[in-house]
Formats: structure tokens, sequence, C-alpha cells
């Protein structure tokens, strides 16, 4: 065994303090962003932007705390598809059963 092999360092796997910082301001703007669009009257397309908004903060936390941004690519694959398949349902369900109480006899 040679004295260089004695000092090798292990791999840094995952992001750095400086990242997750980084990291937990976006994740803290779009919460606020969020809690400003619940505020907000927006109509038909506040829960749209919520959903989307709650998307986006999925995917960072998922890509970076779960360190998935640093595993093989098919594990994200893997993933991503769930993710697809999941919200696939999600929308068709919504839109099975989407209903505005119109169709609703005595709803008014």
């Amino acid at each position: 065994m040679s004295a260089d092999s004695e000092h090798v360092t292990p791999a840094h796997h995952g992001p750095t303090v400086s990242q997750y910082l980084l990291i937990g301001l976006v994740l803290a703007i779009i919460t606020l962003v969020e809690v400003w669009i619940s505020f907000s009257d927006l109509g038909a397309i506040l829960v749209p932007a919520l959903l989307a908004f709650s998307a986006v903060k999925f995917v960072i936390v998922v890509g970076w705390f779960m360190h998935l941004r640093y595993e093989n690519p098919f594990l994200t694959q893997v993933f991503a598809m769930g993710i697809v398949l999941g919200s696939g349902v999600l929308l068709a369900l919504i839109a099975l059963f989407w209903t505005d109480g119109s169709d609703i006899v005595g709803f008014n």
C-alpha cells in the first residue's frame, strides 16, 4: 500500500451547504408566492396555479433533498414515470367528478 492510497477522500455526493441554502431560499419564495396567490382573487386559475407551484416544489425537494439528482438515471426515470402516471390519474379524476353545481336539482 502506498502513502497516497491512505489519503483518499470520499467523493462528494450531494448538494453543498450553499446549495442547500439557495434551495431553501427558492422554496421559501415559492411558498410566499403560493400564500399570495391563495389570498388573491384569481377565480378559476387559483387551484391550477397552486397545484403547479406545489408540483415545482415537490420536484425540487425530491430532486435535491432526497439526492435523486445524484442517483442512477434509471431511478430518476422510474420516479418521473410514477409522477406522470399519478398526475394523469389525478387530472382524470378531477375531470370526471368536476361539477359547478348547476346540474344538481335544487342547488342555488
